[in-house]
């Protein structure tokens, strides 16, 4: 039954997702004296008819010099803007209007470029949301030690194959290194290392995986291709929730802030963001949460349970907000460090809580006390709680608490 049910609701959606695994590799050129180019490989994961996620799909490498370019998150941001313009990825990344798909799910191997807590990936991450007018953005990595379950890791045997005998020329364009190999002409070396890449794409896009094409190309070393560090902490209060190995960005309900739905993503996930795993054992009395990891017979819910049986979970745990991490051992004893004490929301890390914490202290508060029919004639004086700001930034960021219970409730309620 609830596989009935996960495939009715996929089949209704999928032509609105994109799927995507994205894998990380270093490709050592001896004749480079030991230098190296990166390729970021790129899987797109189709859909069937049945609703059933697949492992086929086009593949994108993107080839860079390990020497004079970075591995950072950014990258991963202009790669994901180039491929979806790809021919090859029209049906796998355009919908009808030829607009990126509303709801995009990327498999990270969890890399420091790529890993979904680290706040630059939040940041490129929030860039394609925005640029692209997504409905909702998954970033998602396996536990350590599980990357090799990522689906582009079955792309990787076919592509190695391909570099069987394949010697990548380092002074096609004459040499740039003395006899010691030291570097002597560094414009020099950029061409012939763009002349090895460039010889590596051709090899690579005459691959056919699956009956699906692979296309691979030399991208240009750019430094300028940054991620500003700066986030605006009050939409992400709104729009993101991070975990130790997700992150989420979902469309809000205001039309002022990110405009209509493209999807029917809300009447599924009526709460916007997934809900927490959860470890589940059958009991005398029906299903009830496992309290150990030892426990046998124990299962983790499927998403579409999970969603069913969020008031049991609520009620089961007496609270009205779950941490996402709750139920992951290893960060166990890590979470109550990592909840706001204000709002009470749940960070992967230390650096993220203290930033968040920002948009508490930014404001004065107000507040506003109802005066009883028992207290008219006491003269009552709002409570002021002020930092150091100018009177008209004060004035800018004033804001009037009339329920101070309501106020304090968790910003993100899971139903």
């Amino acid at each position: 039954m609830d596989r009935t049910i996960s495939n009715i609701v996929l089949k209704s959606m999928y032509m609105e997702h994109i799927f995507l695994t994205v894998n990380y590799r270093n490709l050592i050129c001896p004749s480079l004296f030991n230098q190296s180019v990166t390729n970021n490989v790129y899987a797109a994961c189709l859909i069937n008819n049945a609703g059933d996620v697949g492992y086929s799909g086009p593949t994108y490498i993107a080839i860079r010099s390990a020497k004079h370019d970075k591995s950072i998150s950014a990258n991963h941001r202009d790669d994901f803007n180039r491929l979806v313009k790809l021919q090859e990825f029209n049906s796998a990344a355009l919908d009808s209007s030829n607009n990126v798909k509303p709801i995009v799910i990327i498999t990270v191997d969890g890399g420091p470029d790529e890993n979904p807590r680290f706040p630059k990936t939040l940041a490129s991450s929030i860039d394609i949301f925005k640029t692209h007018n997504l409905d909702a953005l998954f970033v998602l990595t396996h536990a350590p030690g599980q990357s090799a379950f990522n689906a582009v890791e079955r792309r990787m045997a076919p592509l190695s194959h391909d570099l069987s005998g394949l010697i990548l020329p380092h002074d096609h364009f004459g040499t740039h290194l003395d006899a010691n190999g030291n570097t002597i002409d560094l414009e020099l070396e950029k061409q012939n290392f763009k002349k090895a890449g460039e010889v590596l794409a051709e090899a690579w896009s005459n691959t056919v995986i699956d009956s699906h094409p692979v296309v691979a190309s030399y991208v240009n070393s750019s430094f300028t291709s940054q991620v500003s560090s700066k986030i605006d902490e009050s939409w992400c209060d709104r729009h993101v929730l991070q975990s130790q190995y997700t992150l989420q960005i979902v469309r809000c309900n205001s039309q002022d802030c990110c405009g209509e739905w493209r999807s029917n993503y809300l009447q599924v996930f009526s709460q916007r963001f997934l809900p927490p795993p959860v470890p589940f054992v059958q009991g005398s009395s029906g299903l009830v949460i496992a309290e150990s990891d030892s426990e046998q017979d124990r299962f983790c819910g499927s998403l579409f349970q999970r969603l069913q049986l969020s008031k049991l979970i609520h009620k089961e745990l007496n609270s009205s907000s779950v941490p996402f991490d709750y139920f992951c051992t290893s960060v166990k004893q890590s979470i109550p460090k990592r909840i706001c004490n204000i709002c009470n929301k749940y960070f992967p890390t230390m650096e993220r809580r203290k930033n968040h914490c920002k948009i508490h202290k930014s404001k004065i508060t107000i507040i506003d006390t109802e005066i009883s029919s028992s207290d008219e004639n006491e003269h009552h004086e709002p409570t002021l709680q002020s930092i150091n700001k100018s009177a008209d930034d004060q004035l800018k960021n004033i804001y009037i608490i009339h329920d101070l219970a309501e106020w304090l409730k968790p910003t993100f309620e899971e139903i």
